[in-house]
């Protein structure tokens, strides 16, 4: 199915403007979906776009965006945290719901993917979500940068080493990450829940994966195991977009 790529506004709730992509099949929409991107990436990122793409290929309207303070977005990434991007999420879902139709379906990678499973609880409409390679909640981030020495800590600030690039956040960073309750979010979760992951990650171990399932207790999950060839940011393999956007895509 054709589709186009259509630049998206949104208010991210607190007076900034972030900016989007939505994904829009040629013909009507089956369903409206949010895609939510990894910590620093931008909408034009692997993921994002080979996934986005791939549901708009099959009839699913898909929003990638760029949350606060990245990309084409407003604001200070330095003044966010997991908080703010729960919040960027739930945004983009008011935005799609009064300015197209509410959003059935969550889709989040890395740590968004973290972020939706709280999110969805603010979220009315939502039938599905899907997990893309996610840590098990914001903790597990926190204690990895620490293990690989990828956190300097600072006087009012933090310097996080992201992929080989320094990134520069409040101090109040931390301390929101580890504030979070994400397993209890995790099992409240009624919806679908899909848990998908590279096999052979090596930025976020697929042992979070399991560790997603077994928190979660709704009655319909699924762990799903990616391509052994499959990487965290999708930047070798088309194929892997479109094997989760075929089994989102059969769910509805």
């Amino acid at each position: 199915m054709n589709f186009t790529s259509d630049k998206y506004a949104f208010d991210n709730g607190r007076g900034q403007k972030l900016s989007g992509i939505l994904e829009m099949p040629e013909d009507t929409p089956r369903f409206y979906a949010v895609f939510g991107p990894c910590f620093t990436c931008v909408k034009e990122s692997h993921g994002a776009v080979k996934i986005s793409r791939a549901l708009a290929a099959r009839g699913i309207a898909a929003l990638r965006f760029d949350t606060t303070g990245v990309g084409a977005s407003e604001g200070e990434m330095a003044k966010t945290n997991f908080t703010t991007r729960i919040q960027d999420i739930q945004s983009a879902a008011a935005a799609l719901a009064a300015t197209h139709k509410a959003p059935e379906l969550l889709l989040g990678h890395s740590i968004s993917g973290a972020a939706i499973l709280s999110a969805v609880h603010q979220i009315p409409g939502i039938r599905a979500l899907a997990t893309i390679c996610a840590p098990r909640d914001p903790e597990a981030v926190i204690e990895r940068f620490r293990r690989q020495g990828q956190l300097t800590e600072k006087d009012e600030t933090i310097e996080l080493d992201v992929l080989g690039r320094k990134t520069v956040f409040e101090k109040s960073f931390i301390t929101d990450m580890l504030s979070q309750n994400v397993a209890a979010d995790t099992a409240k979760i009624t919806q679908k829940l899909f848990i998908f992951h590279a096999p052979n990650d090596d930025i976020v171990s697929a042992r979070n994966a399991q560790d997603i399932y077994d928190r979660a207790t709704a009655a319909d999950k699924e762990l799903i195991m990616l391509d052994e060839a499959s990487t965290h940011l999708f930047e070798k393999r088309a194929d892997d977009a479109e094997f989760i956007a075929d089994k989102v895509s059969a769910f509805f």
